[in-house]
């Protein structure tokens, strides 16, 4: 028997000669069902970062030079390198003696290197009477490195005892006054004199050093 299936139009018009009407039925509801995409959990998640996001915005053909133009300068922006600043450097000084013993003596002569003839001698005799040779001491002509304050010669030196002969309290930038005694200041015992070339001729400042000086040895 042949097959009755047929799907040929004017075949079909022989059998189905009614007219047929097609009537929606609202009381009917059609859910159209959308297969539902997986979503990942936040540890997949990709996360470009920012550079990545503007060179791919760059690379668009959909990209207008004003826009172009805004993520370059916002990638300029985001990869300027921090300011580093330089470690401060510790200051140098010129100085006499081998400072063995952390004795710092400073003088204050502009017109010679440690002090005149008279003022010399009389250093020579302080030091003595201390028991102190030059190995032990550094001498540091003040005049020299005008404005050092006691903390950059405390870093540098760390004097246990200092003599200052003709500088004053102000110019170390300490804050005490001398009243001829001596003066202990992180740790370091200070003692302010008259200028040696001053000093070798004024007998009660000589006395009254020569007083301290007993009490440092």
């Amino acid at each position: 028997m042949e097959n009755q299936v047929t799907n040929n139009a004017n075949a079909l018009r022989l059998f189905f000669t009614e007219e047929v009407f097609l009537v929606e039925d609202e009381s009917v509801e059609i859910v159209h069902r959308v297969a539902a995409e997986p979503v990942l959990p936040p540890s997949q998640v990709e996360i470009k970062p920012v550079d990545n996001l503007v060179s791919s915005a760059l690379n668009s053909t959909f990209s207008t030079p004003e826009v172009v133009e805004v993520l370059q300068a916002h990638q300029e922006i985001v990869k300027v390198p921090p300011v580093i600043t330089p470690p401060a450097q510790e200051k140098s000084f010129k100085f006499l003696g081998g400072n063995k013993k952390f004795v710092l003596i400073l003088v204050n002569d502009p017109q010679h290197d440690v002090s005149t003839e008279q003022g010399r001698e009389l250093l020579r005799k302080i030091v003595k009477a201390v028991d102190l040779g030059t190995a032990d001491f550094a001498l540091l002509n003040y005049a020299h490195h005008f404005g050092v304050n006691f903390a950059a010669f405390h870093q540098f030196f760390k004097p246990v005892i200092m003599l200052s002969f003709g500088v004053e309290i102000s110019d170390l930038q300490l804050n005490y006054v001398w009243q001829n005694e001596i003066i202990v200041h992180e740790s370091t015992r200070i003692i302010f004199a008259p200028n040696l070339h001053q000093l070798d001729s004024d007998l009660t400042a000589k006395k009254m050093l020569w007083g301290h000086l007993q009490k440092i040895k």
